[in-house]
């Protein structure tokens, strides 16, 4: 995609979205580049969070592990540079606020949307929230408070239906949340000039520039659908406990076997995990083949992966199998998720 097209849908956005006041008085002059990055970025945001929320609660009947979910994603004024720039851009008003919201979820059922602030879980208030303890330690500095954030709204989620107080056009409201069961796993845009992807066993991660390599939803999908395979199998702790080592040397020998069969079965469930919400499984096929001609292998260039063609006939198999199997009550049951369930 030409950069000079890049960032049009930005600058409509901006263009329509701004109020006539903010026209009519004077605002603070910021790079016209760091306004146009953030929204962008809030977009990517968007798109991927749901892209993610529909593969986690699809495929919730065969997770062994589910956890409660709202659709909502939140970021911190802290985890940003400028300051003064995103609150421009973003709307925040107070610390903590709704970065996306994923289509069909529980929060935009209620309402919410990018851009509200939230103040209040249940009873707690995001000031009372304690940002210092050892498990926050390990966190980011610019990250903790949002960890703990997080924490809060999972664990209220978990308890039930939950109130957020919420500020929608400067106005304080609450909403009532009923959440649902999804899989667990978060998801982020990793902002990068390479295009990669990565998983943690906690967290789907995508670069911005991949993100925006993407033809379709679909593509997308297929990508987040292999990184989130990795955290539903447990990968990272299978290498932990196999001592593999995933630095140079775990391009060679032993530890390299070890991650491409990881990767094998990550590639395999992937195409299961899209059928499942609604997203075209054939589109993991038109992305590798289109990514594989233009850059050879896969998004890592080493022996843990398998190059282009040899991905695509595993898709084209797995495909077959559900194509064989056929679905029940309109999902098929992902043999690496339920071989082990009892």
């Amino acid at each position: 995609m030409p950069n000079m097209f890049r960032f049009w849908p930005v600058i409509c956005i901006l263009a329509i979205s701004a109020p006539l006041s903010a026209q009519e008085t004077t605002e603070p002059a910021f790079n016209a580049k760091t306004i146009l990055a953030l929204k962008n970025l809030q977009l990517l945001d968007q798109r991927l969070y749901t892209v993610g929320y529909r593969l986690v609660s699809a495929n919730e009947p065969f997770c062994r592990t589910k956890v409660a979910g709202a659709g909502l994603l939140l970021h911190d004024i802290n985890q940003y540079g400028d300051q003064a720039a995103a609150r421009f851009a973003l709307g925040f008003d107070g610390p903590v606020a709704i970065n996306a919201v994923a289509q069909d979820s529980p929060a935009a059922n209620t309402g919410l949307a990018p851009g509200n602030d939230l103040f209040v879980i249940n009873n707690l208030a995001i000031a009372d929230i304690a940002v210092s303890n050892q498990e926050l330690d390990s966190e980011v500095p610019a990250y903790r408070r949002l960890a703990a954030v997080n924490a809060a709204l999972e664990n209220a989620l978990n308890k039930g239906q939950t109130q957020l107080t919420v500020s929608v056009g400067g106005i304080r409201q609450i909403v009532t949340v009923d959440p649902v069961q999804t899989c667990p796993s978060r998801f982020q845009i990793r902002v990068s000039d390479d295009r990669s992807a990565s998983a943690d066993g906690r967290m789907v991660s995508i670069s911005s520039a991949l993100a925006e390599y993407f033809q379709s939803d679909d593509e997308f999908a297929a990508v987040a659908a292999h990184e989130l395979a990795h955290n539903l199998l447990h990968h990272k702790d299978r290498l932990n406990e196999q001592n593999v080592n995933r630095g140079f040397f775990g391009q060679f020998g032993k530890s390299a076997g070890r991650i491409r069969e990881t990767e094998i079965e990550a590639d395999r469930l992937s195409v299961w995990l899209m059928a499942n919400a609604g997203y075209d499984p054939q589109a993991a096929i038109r992305f590798w083949t289109r990514y594989g001609k233009e850059h050879g292998k896969g998004i890592f260039s080493a022996s843990t992966h398998y190059k282009w063609k040899k991905r695509v006939m595993l898709f084209e198999d797995e495909i077959a199998k559900m194509a064989a199997m056929g679905p029940t009550s309109g999902k098929y049951a992902p043999p690496l998720l339920t071989a082990d369930k009892p």
